[in-house]
């Protein structure tokens, strides 16, 4: 018998992730795996999960790699390939079987794409994959040596044919293989292709399928978030991380520092892994990412001045409620600041009531100059964590004109009843401020991360 779908559990889950699919829209990912997904069958789910973000408006851009059915190809013709730490020495002779390699999986990833089985996730699918010499190629040459032959690198990514595909909803399907000018074939690698063409289309999201959840901290757990300071600190401990993972990871930090926005590394065996990493909001796998906190730290009593500085606007307008120096610095270990290049561009407090469980946020502001980039909101999450970890399960604020920038990051409208008997105690009747209030259960939480 087939377990009933509990539907709140459904409609919290469906809801949780609209504001992803909304994010997503018109975006692009780069989606980059091995030709391991295929023999093993996993691909066929993963082609049902790439279909679904292809109809959610998300333009994919897929890269495949081939390197066990080259291999195969050559074992079966009783050829070998040599390796150096630079990549595969291809000769002319092995050209043919690794054509034939690359053509098998290319055939098999678009078959599977296009499967259409009534009553399956592909039914009414339709998806349309297109590709062709859009990678163009130069040769790795001779290293240490060693001439590589026809083992090279992506010389240019022709982007203006690739935004046309995506425009028209196609999905682009690059091989590792690319063209020379000269009208040469050369085998590439399949991380080269997808982080040069990330990079070339400003892609959003580059995902990679690996055969393991993702990557480990020191501590030997799972690492869910890392910034790409986190990834620079934890390779120069270079025991803690396999080869292959340490090479993503250093991938993930130029593609970050040359624009691209996240770096997913996610388990290729894990069904609907793609859905999950990208549509819940502690996702699956480990995602890399610019630091979204910038420099977000305790506030210190050298930071006043400033502190003081971005709230007197906001005092003169009756936005804040006034705030003394002294009251300032008397609890400065209740503040945290946003620094960048030295200047503090914003700043809040949480107020604990561990009595009640509960935190208030207060004196959250940011520097005019900085308002478009959505540190309030990070800061917010960042409160919401230490909130969190302090054992709070909800944090409230009082608000008279920014009722429904929190309402948007999921604050609800209460009552002064509802506040703690302390803070109740000296709310402002005068004032009339607004409460409002969120739930810190896991599940309620911004997904700002994603």
């Amino acid at each position: 018998m087939t377990e009933s779908l509990d539907p709140v559990s459904f409609i919290r889950g469906f809801r949780e992730s609209s504001p992803y699919i909304h994010r997503f829209r018109g975006r692009t990912f780069v989606i980059s795996f091995g030709g391991e997904v295929l023999p093993d069958g996993s691909f066929s789910s993963i082609a049902s999960d790439i279909a679904l973000l292809r109809s959610l408006g998300i333009g994919i851009i897929l890269v495949c790699g081939a390197d066990p059915q080259i291999e195969n190809r050559l074992k079966e013709a009783g050829k070998t390939m040599d390796r150096t730490d630079r990549g595969p020495v291809v000769s002319k002779e092995l050209i043919p079987d690794v054509l034939c390699a690359v053509g098998e999986v290319r055939f098999a990833v678009e078959a599977a794409l296009s499967r259409g089985i009534s009553d399956s996730p592909m039914s009414g699918a339709e998806v349309r994959v297109v590709g062709g010499n859009l990678v163009v190629a130069r040769p790795l040459g001779v290293i240490d040596g060693i001439d590589h032959h026809f083992f090279g690198k992506p010389r240019e990514i022709r982007t203006a044919t690739i935004r046309q595909f995506l425009e028209e909803d196609m999905v682009v399907l690059l091989p590792p293989v690319g063209v020379s000018l000269s009208g040469d074939l050369y085998l590439l690698s399949p991380e080269d292709v997808a982080q040069e063409a990330a990079v070339a289309l400003s892609a959003s999201k580059v995902l990679f399928l690996v055969d393991d959840d993702g990557v480990c901290d020191r501590n030997g757990s799972l690492a869910r978030e890392l910034t790409n300071r986190e990834v620079t600190a934890l390779l120069t401990d270079r025991k803690s991380q396999r080869l292959a993972r340490e090479s993503l990871l250093e991938r993930a930090v130029e593609m970050i520092d040359a624009g691209v926005e996240r770096v997913h590394l996610v388990n290729r065996h894990r069904d609907g892994a793609l859905l999950l990493e990208l549509f819940t909001r502690d996702g699956c796998g480990t995602l890399v990412s610019s630091d979204p906190f910038e420099a977000i730290r305790p506030a210190e009593p050298a930071d006043v001045p400033g502190i003081l500085d971005l709230i007197r606007p906001l005092e003169t307008r009756g936005i804040l409620v006034d705030r003394t120096r002294e009251a300032v610095e008397t609890d400065i270990g209740f503040y945290a600041v946003t620094h960048r290049d030295g200047k503090i561009v914003a700043c809040a407090a949480l107020y604990p009531y561990p009595d009640e469980k509960a935190g208030e946020i207060a004196c959250l502001a940011v520097h005019p100059d900085y308002r478009e980039a959505g540190r309030a909101t990070h800061l917010l999450s960042w409160f919401e964590r230490k909130a969190l970890s302090s054992g709070l399960d909800r944090i409230f604020v009082l608000s008279t004109q920014s009722r429904e920038w929190f309402v948007e990051r999921g604050f609800v409208p209460g009552r002064t009843e509802d506040l703690p008997p302390k803070r109740r105690m000296i709310y402002n009747h005068v004032r009339k401020s607004q409460v409002l209030s969120k739930k810190l259960n896991g599940k309620s939480t911004p997904p700002t991360l994603h």
